[in-house]
Parts: structure tokens; sequence; C-alpha cells
């Protein structure tokens, strides 16, 4: 029960690496609240949670509108009084374009949910970690924020300033005991990995030719990577970046 009485916000918490994690920080003794633009599976974690007797409830939220983001977080103290954890994990990978043809709109709406969702989720939140002189904060970047392929423009651009912005954040709030950290994960087995390939022999071409393990992670790896920082076992870790890419990174 590593995180016995704390509170925590998840982000994109309806599917994959979210859903994951929502469902470990559970079933470690959080009270969860997670939020998604898509209700139908939401509400689905929530009952799933329900069913191991976990505390966990679904908030539709789209984490790139201020109001939302206000309405998110004022649910979560409202019925829990704190918020002690944030895991900013929502995100999209859009198309596969070279810069000179990627459209704007795609390259916006990347910048903001990718980017911008952690500015304003980590804004609202901030100040009742502060008040509490206890917090953690945990942003999902990627191994293509460390490294780069063509393509992909945005995505890389928003996952670099995901880490560049959680070091910032670590550096700002550290005195009023607020941690800040990011996992880069590489190639997870999750609905927005599925959607960038076209067949499973794409899939499995992937696997071969660019993880050391020559397989895709599994969304439960990245969660228990969270799990260990939004723990009191990393105290004494804050602004760090922790790789979760199978070696990719290193192929």
């Amino acid at each position: 029960m590593k995180l016995k009485n704390k509170t925590a916000i998840i982000t994109g918490g309806a599917s994959g690496i979210g859903k994951a994690t929502a469902l470990l920080f559970a079933k470690e003794g959080a009270n969860v609240v997670i939020a998604d633009i898509d209700e139908r599976n939401g509400k689905n974690v929530e009952v799933e949670a329900n069913k191991i007797k976990s505390n966990l409830e679904f908030v539709k939220c789209d984490v790139t509108k201020i109001n939302d983001v206000r309405n998110l977080v004022s649910k979560a103290i409202k019925r829990h009084g704190k918020i002690d954890i944030i895991f900013n994990n929502a995100g999209i990978y859009q198309e596969n374009k070279f810069l000179h043809e990627l459209p704007e709109d795609i390259w916006d709406m990347t910048i903001n949910t990718n980017l911008k969702s952690i500015f304003l989720c980590s804004k609202y939140v901030i100040p009742h970690m502060i008040k509490n002189k206890y917090g953690v904060i945990i942003n999902n970047a990627s191994e293509l924020g460390i490294v780069v392929e063509p393509e992909s423009p945005a995505y890389c651009a928003s996952k670099a300033a995901v880490i560049h912005l959680t070091k910032v954040m670590a550096l700002e709030y550290a005195d009023h005991n607020i941690r800040v950290n990011c996992v880069c994960p590489g190639p997870i087995d999750t609905p927005l990995l599925r959607r960038s390939f076209r067949t499973e022999k794409d899939v499995r071409n992937y696997m071969k030719n660019h993880t050391l393990f020559r397989r895709l992670g599994r969304p439960e790896e990245v969660a228990n990577v969270v799990l260990f920082l939004a723990s009191d076992d990393t105290s004494y870790i804050t602004g760090a970046a922790y790789s979760i890419d199978g070696g990719e990174s290193l192929r």
C-alpha cells in the first residue's frame, strides 16, 4: 500500500498507460481521479476499479481547456480535501508528415494536448500542494523527447519541451517539498501506438528491428515506474527523466 491515504489525479486515464497507472495506484491505496475526454472508456475504468473495491472516479475533462481543468481540480479537492500526486499523462500522436506538409491545426492540437495540458493541470494543482507542503508531479514525456525520428516534428518538439519543463518545475518548487519527474516511454503497446502502424506485420518488423527485447512494452511496465516515482521510495529524486524504451534509444 505505497500510496495509502494519498490522492492522485491521472490525466488520459481511460486507456493505455493512464489506465494501467490508475488501477495500480488504486490497488496501492490511493484515492484516484482519472480525467479523459473518452467518457465511455473512462466509466469502464471506474467500474473495473470498483470490482476490486478501490476508490477511483472518472471526470470527463479536456485537459487543453482551462475551465475543464479547474473543474477537475475542484472536484478532486471537494471530494478528498487534497491532491498529493498528479500524473500528467494525456497525450496524442497525430499524422506522420514532414514539417512543411504538417497542417497547422495538427501542430496546435499536438502542442496543446502534450504540453499546454501539463501547464494547465500543474498550474491549478500546485497551489494545493504548496498549501500542504507536499506534492509529487510526474509528466509523461517520450523517448522521442530525447532522440528524434522524421515525420514527427510536432510530437518530438512537444515531448522534448516536457522534459525541460519538468526540470524547470523541479527547480521552482523544491522549497515547497514538491518533487517533479518525468517518464520517457518508448514503444508501449497502447491504442495510441497501434494507430501509428498500418498492419500487424509492421508492428512485428518494428519490434524486431528497434527494441533490444524484440517486443513492445506493456502499459503496466510504465505504470510500475510511475508508481515508484509517486511513492516515498523516491523522496530524494527530482528533475529526472526515466527512459522506459526497451533499449530502443540505444539502437
